[in-house]
């Protein structure tokens, strides 16, 4: 029985074989012109009677023409089924069509505003059954790769209303959706926080998305809302009084900030010598706040990242607004160039102040006796233009302007009596005060973007960029002491000086974000940028006896010589994830800073991981080292903003730092957080002013080069949605500076290093047209060294001179600094187009006089007979209580 039941399986078997190879080698025809694949192949089966076997939900939705005779099965089928992922095999008596396991494809395509057709950077996309998701690029380009079948993608952005999309995935599609802005909040874009707990999503890196509902929203001063002054409320971020004294990250200095405007680095962000910044919140899309954590792709700064990105356009309908304040007017126009495909934004900003300062302070100035005024002025204009070429090619063109005018003139006489012993009547002297200030700065930023779309895994964004800085400051100031009775000028001091610096940044870049294996976001690029530094100085300070005019006085000239450089830097970093709960961003950003002495080459290896405990609880971890080729020297016995951006040289080398850190975040209960972060930073090759080295001419002859560290814990807690919002933080820190030619080669404390910082900021929807908001900050003062005595030395050639003695630096502390600041927005409609909105607030309170500074001033006092000159201290303050008032229409 076995062998003849052998020799039927064996037949069996080569009869099956042959007629499944004589079913694919059978010859068919198939006449077929723009039918769907589907069609196509119901007609291929019934005109060739064959039997074929598939599911509708697998075949892609596309066209398909052919036309042959006499063809084999196999061929046909490899023809019409080309450029998918379908496979076909024989069984039996008929040809199966079917997927392969583990098929994957991808979803990608651009968000944007369904009412100005902007872009939306950071949106969020997640698949709802497997809870894999992503998030849209700077550009609005989304892309996620996911199993075959049937998905759920929900696609959601902070502010917009969200929206859920079914899609059966049998091939790779492009998909690009547009967001409509939420109806219960006003219709301004806010960035959405990063993707937390969702399976498949990169872990964008350690920072603070600044929302720009809260810019809106927030007190201001003196109606001007500015993000720089909402950042200064984030824990972790320091400033001096009011804002006096620039941007201070964790310990950091003013210049270790890598702050950019649409990608392109700008070396001054201060109005009114920082209580504005420069960024007109009008223009302003998003921005985003890095402290920590750096990702591979920035890199020439120590201390922070600020990636401002400024609006593109509405490109559906035109839109005006106009906006007039206390202290500065803003226009802004856009609208569509051609419908749908193009669009342009221009925003202006000009200050108002000058035309009360002036009359103002010659009032004031009067009331002193004196004879002067001071005038202040600034600009800023922003502008852009974007073209879609195609559905994969996008350009941009984008333009910043801006420049700030102070002037400070006065002049005063005082006549003293004095009775000398020898003499029978008292001799009678004029003292002389004279001076004049006059400062000019200003930015200017430019850059041309392509943005190109290789396919669904691969978009690029090619860039040449402009940035450029001039800054010019004058001064000069003269005592005389001129006795009456004899017009003989007893004594004359004198102070002048000239500080520059002139800085043009000329770069290219290409960033590539690459998105082709599943769990996995790979960006790499490469940076070329040509720096040229011009700064010169001339400064100069003296004494004189006798008769003739100060002018007359040869001032002390020289200039610093051009500095030239050439920066190439490239990077990698690869954010994803292993298993469900934890990731990583893994990167490495390589740089060369070469001058015309010497190159200074450096690896600077980046890793963030982190670990998503449960769906409310993550723990974070971070590495960075970084380096910093340019340096910003500071004098701060000066009054005015005398600060010199120099670069690195045959004789100065970069700045170089690391930072370590490890934070929690918390989400304990719907629209509520916890964030702290403890942090440690090493500072090296810091540059400062030699002591004493007041008024310089060679910058490298006169720096000392030392090291810094700063560490402490920050805690915030974050309040998001429904009608009250807002934050308080708290940060606990410590910072200090030691150089080897400064405080006798002993650490000291940093200027800026506050100790303790409270921070809160609330935001109350009272209803759709009104909400009420307030602020309040307290920290303790900032570090300083007064003078403690005065003593002569004599220097060989020059002859006696005076010496200031400071003690240790940085030994004391100004008073605590605190302010409350409220406000309240209203909002109506007078017809269906023209939209309104009046800002109230109160800066400051209730008058707390924060200081500034302690100013030491001379004035002629009888002593013995004889005029004497004393110094005393007059403590100055900046910003009293003041109120303020901004109208805003739209239309």
């Amino acid at each position: 029985m076995k062998q003849p039941l052998l020799i039927f399986l064996l037949l069996f078997s080569f009869l099956t074989a042959s007629q499944a190879q004589y079913l694919m080698e059978r010859r068919v025809s198939l006449d077929v012109e723009g039918l769907s694949l589907e069609q196509a192949l119901y007609q291929l089966a019934d005109a060739n009677d064959i039997q074929l076997s598939f599911s509708n939900d697998i075949l892609p939705d596309r066209r398909v023409s052919m036309h042959v005779d006499g063809v084999s099965l196999k061929v046909v089928l490899a023809q019409l089924l080309q450029h998918s992922a379908l496979k076909f095999q024989e069984v039996g008596n008929q040809a199966v069509i079917f997927l392969p396991p583990d098929t994957n494809f991808t979803i990608s395509g651009f968000l944007e505003d369904a009412r100005t057709g902007e872009r939306l950077a950071g949106a969020n996309v997640v698949e709802l059954n497997t809870g894999r998701g992503t998030a849209s690029n700077e550009y609005g380009f989304y892309s996620l790769t996911l199993p075959a079948g049937r998905v759920v993608l929900s696609y959601s952005y902070l502010g917009y209303e969200p929206r859920v999309k079914e899609y059966v995935l049998n091939e790779s599609i492009r998909a690009s959706y547009a967001l409509r802005p939420s109806l219960t909040l006003e219709p301004v874009e806010v960035v959405a926080p990063r993707v937390g707990g969702v399976t498949g999503t990169p872990a964008p890196g350690t920072g603070q998305e600044i929302d720009v509902y809260e810019l809106e929203h927030l007190p201001t001063l003196g109606g001007e809302s500015d993000i720089i002054r909402l950042s200064h409320l984030l824990p972790g971020v320091q400033t001096g009084t009011d804002g006096v004294g620039g941007l201070h990250i964790r310990g950091g200095d003013n210049g270790q900030n890598l702050i950019m405007i649409d990608g392109v680095p700008v070396y001054n962000i201060s109005h009114a010598a920082g209580l504005f910044s420069v960024f007109n919140s009008q223009a302003i899309r998003s921005a985003r706040l890095i402290k920590g954590g750096f990702p591979a792709r920035y890199g020439g700064r120590l201390s922070s990242v600020l990636d401002i990105r400024t609006r593109e356009g509405n490109s559906k309908e035109f839109s005006v607004r106009a906006d007039v304040g206390m202290l500065s007017g803003r226009f802004l126009a856009e609208g569509p160039i051609v419908r749908g495909k193009s669009s342009f934004f221009v925003s202006g900003r000009r200050s108002l102040a000058d035309w009360y300062l002036q009359p103002l302070t010659r009032g004031l100035k009067e009331e002193k006796g004196e004879d002067g005024f001071i005038g202040y002025r600034f600009y800023d204009l922003n502008a852009k233009l974007n073209y879609e070429l195609s559905g994969n090619d996008h350009l941009y063109l984008s333009y910043y302007s801006g420049s700030d005018r102070y002037t400070n003139q006065g002049q005063a006489s005082d006549t003293l009596s004095v009775g000398e012993t020898t003499q029978p009547e008292p001799s009678v002297y004029r003292f002389d005060r004279k001076y004049d200030d006059a400062v000019r700065w200003g930015n200017t930023v430019a850059s041309l973007r392509w943005n190109h779309l290789f396919n669904d895994k691969l978009f690029a964004n090619l860039a040449l960029t402009y940035s450029s800085l001039d800054v010019d400051i004058r001064y000069f100031s003269a005592d005389s002491l001129v006795q009456l009775n004899t017009g003989q000028t007893v004594n004359r001091l004198f102070d002048l000086g000239h500080y520059s610096s002139d800085i043009r940044d000329i770069g290219g870049r290409l960033d590539f974000d690459f998105m082709a294996i599943p769990g996995h976001y790979i960006r790499f690029g490469a940076n070329l940028a040509h720096h040229d530094y011009l700064p010169g100085l001339l400064a100069g300070t003296g004494e004189k006896s006798g008769n003739g005019e100060i002018d007359s006085l040869p001032p002390i000239t020289e200039s610093n010589p051009r500095a030239t450089a050439m920066e190439y830097s490239v990077y990698v970093e690869d954010e994803f994830r292993l298993g469900s709960r934890l990731s990583f961003n893994a990167g490495l950003h390589a740089a060369v800073f070469a001058t015309p002495g010497k190159a200074y080459p450096s690896l600077q290896p980046r890793l963030l991981a982190t670990w998503q405990l449960s769906k409310r609880l993550s723990l974070e971890g971070y590495y960075s080292l970084m380096q910093q080729p340019v340096h910003l020297l500071s004098n701060s016995a000066i009054g005015l903003p005398t600060e010199l951006w120099v670069p690195s040289t045959d004789k100065v080398g970069p700045q170089e730092g690391w930072q370590s850190g490890l934070s929690a975040d918390w989400a304990f209960r719907q629209g509520w957080s916890l964030e702290t972060d403890g942090y440690y930073k090493s500072m090296d090759n810091l540059l400062a002013y030699s002591e004493g080295a007041l008024f310089l001419n060679d910058w490298e002859d006169n720096v000392t080069a030392g090291n810094g560290t700063a560490y402490g814990m920050e805690m915030l807690l974050r309040k998001s949605g429904g009608k009250l919002r807002g934050w308080a933080g708290y940060s606990l820190a410590w910072a200090d500076r030691q150089y080897a030619q400064v405080n006798n080669g002993q650490p000291y404390p940093y200027k800026f290093g506050r100790r303790h910082e409270f921070k809160m900021a609330l935001m109350y929807r009272i209803h759709d047209w009104v909400n009420l908001s307030a602020n309040w900050v307290y920290s303790t003062g900032f570090a300083f060294s007064p003078p403690l005595g005065q003593y002569e030395v004599v220097i060989p050639g020059v002859g006696t001179v005076q010496a200031v003695d400071f003690g240790n630096k940085n030994a004391y502390r100004m008073p605590p600094y605190h302010r409350l600041d409220v406000g309240a927005n209203f909002y109506f409609e007078t017809d269906s187009r023209l939209r309104h909105t009046i800002n109230v607030g109160v800066y400051n309170l209730y008058n707390r006089r924060n200081p500034l500074y302690y100013d030491l001033r001379s004035k002629y006092v009888e002593e013995n007979g004889k005029a004497k000159a004393q110094k005393e201290f007059v403590q100055v303050w900046l910003i009293p209580m003041l109120p303020s008032l901004n109208y805003s229409i739209q239309f």
